[in-house]
Order: structure tokens, then sequence, then C-alpha cells
């Protein structure tokens, strides 16, 4: 019995260019969002090691029953990466073939883990930003800053973006029209919306304050976990939902999320139930059906499926 070969791995730039555009990557989302609403999917937590502090490595499954795919993502995370050259996130996709389990396409997962996190965070936005909303704050300037403002200016091209960052220079990287805040709670002031994509760290100091919210409807989409939001700040929206309740339990029961409150539903539940509130905290911790549904895609593409 011979054993199938491997297929030849999609590099990051080639997914790159394999990718849907983004209008079809936020109804990709929020499809599959509503998918797993349904039940319509196989999801199990993320098991993971961590072989360095504030590091991690993730196995990610998932099967899309209504489309048959079936997918598994190893993902990294190491923080000192930057400072040796090398990408904070890292890992590689694998689909396998529903019938034989037999492995299709083989892809960089650096791209599609950028791609679709912002992409639930602009379904986010249409589902919960406050009617005519304008001005964005952003914290945390790296990778998913410039993921976010390709949504933001997707979704409203005149929007005011401000930004924050310990390096100045990485919120200038971001474009001319962005403007630099000498603060985290001065970009944070007048936001209709407020993304933070800071590092994900054990045991944070969690600035950002209900007080920081100078708006009376506003959306948090805290990417980084619970490295800026306090507590207080969740408590005193009107609505909380994260992409996968078991998974945010899980991470609560690693030690993450202190204080904060239980989300009661996920954001397909959410979706699904026509649930809104004028304060929205939308907590997306990055589940694998979404990496399945993008690596589908890509593979189509690609002309590997």
């Amino acid at each position: 019995m011979t054993s199938p070969q491997l297929p030849r791995p999609l590099q990051r730039d080639e997914v790159s260019r394999l990718l849907p555009p983004l209008g079809a990557q936020l109804d990709l989302v929020e499809a599959t969002y509503r998918a797993q609403a349904r039940r319509a999917v196989e999801l199990p937590p993320k098991i993971g090691v961590h072989p360095r502090a504030n590091a991690f490595l993730h196995a990610m499954p998932a099967y899309l029953r209504e489309a048959d795919v079936v997918c598994l993502k190893w993902v990294s995370g190491f923080p000192g990466n930057p400072e040796r050259g090398l990408p904070f996130i890292s890992g590689v996709i694998v689909l396998n073939d529903p019938d034989t389990g037999v492995p299709v396409a083989l892809m960089d997962a650096a791209e599609i883990t950028a791609a679709r996190t912002a992409a639930a965070s602009g379904v986010c936005i249409r589902a919960w930003a406050p009617a005519g909303w304008r001005r964005v704050g952003i914290l945390g300037c790296g990778e998913q800053a410039r993921w976010h403002c390709a949504v933001i200016r997707h979704l409203e091209p005149h929007a005011e973006i401000v930004g924050y960052d310990p390096v100045t220079e990485r919120v200038r990287a971001l474009g001319d029209d962005v403007e630099v805040a000498a603060s985290p709670e001065r970009a944070v002031e007048g936001a209709d919306i407020v993304v933070t994509a800071g590092p994900i760290v054990e045991s944070p100091e969690s600035p950002l304050a209900p007080d920081w919210l100078t708006t009376e409807r506003w959306l948090l989409l805290p990417i980084d976990f619970d490295f800026y939001v306090a507590a207080d700040t969740v408590a005193a929206a009107g609505l909380f939902v994260t992409d996968d309740v078991p998974q945010f339990d899980a991470y609560r029961s690693a030690g993450h999320f202190s204080g904060w409150p239980v989300p009661r539903v996920s954001v397909g539940d959410a979706l699904e139930g026509g649930a809104t509130s004028e304060r929205v905290v939308a907590c997306n911790l990055g589940v694998a059906t979404l990496d399945a549904a993008f690596a589908h895609e890509v593979a189509k593409a690609a002309g590997l499926i």
C-alpha cells in the first residue's frame, strides 16, 4: 500500500493572493458564526503547550458539517519573536479529505489568522457599532492594527482612526490618516469603536476603565484578551459576547479574564437572535471554524480541491 504524497505547502504570499476580497471575507465569517449557532460545526476546545513565558502553541481542529470541511491549525505566538526579526504569530493549516482523512492542502497559517481575526471584528462592527459611527481608537499598532484599519476603511472610508502604541513609529506605519495619540486613554477618548490589540500576557494590568469611554454608545473589541480592558468596563456593557463560550471558560480557568463577567451567548447566537445594546463588548478569541472556512476558500482558489 502506497502512502499518499503530501501536497506542496502554500507560502504566505500565495495564501494572500488567493484569499477572497474583504467584503467576501466578512460574509464568510458571519455565515460561519451563524453555522456555529445552528450547531452545524464540530469545534473542540483548543489544546496547547507553553514552552516559554507568555508564549503558546495551540492545536485547533474544526469540522464544518454543511460545507463538509475538516481542518487543523497548528499555530504559535511568541512575543519575543519581533526582536529576533520573526513574526509573533506563525503556523500551518492542514485541510483533510473528509471521506478519507488524507491531507489535501497545506498552507502557511499567518495570513489567514490575521485576515479572519480582523474580519471577525468587522462582522461585529456591522452588527453592533453605534449608528453613524465615525471615530475608532486602536490600542496596540502591530500587524492586527494594520488589518483592522483595512476593515474599518472598507466599512467607513471616512472614519477617523486614532492609534496608540509604545513605539510611535508603529502608529505612523498605519497611514497618514491615522492620528497618533500620546497615551492609550487619549486614543480611546470620544471613540465609537475601540480595538485593543496589545500582547496576550499572564496577569496584565488592564488599565482601560469605564470612564475612558466618553461616548454614550460604544463597541469594544478586545482581541488581546484582558491586556487592556478592565473587568469593570466589560461589566458596564449591555451585551457581552465571545466567539466561543466554552473556549472563553477554558481561558478563564487558565487564569485569564480575572473578574470579568461570563458571556451568556456567542457572537453567532447573538447574530441569529438579533441581540443588541448601546454598549457592546465582543471578545473574539479566535476559532478554528473561521480558519477552516478561509483555508477552504484558499484551497479552492488554488485548485487543490
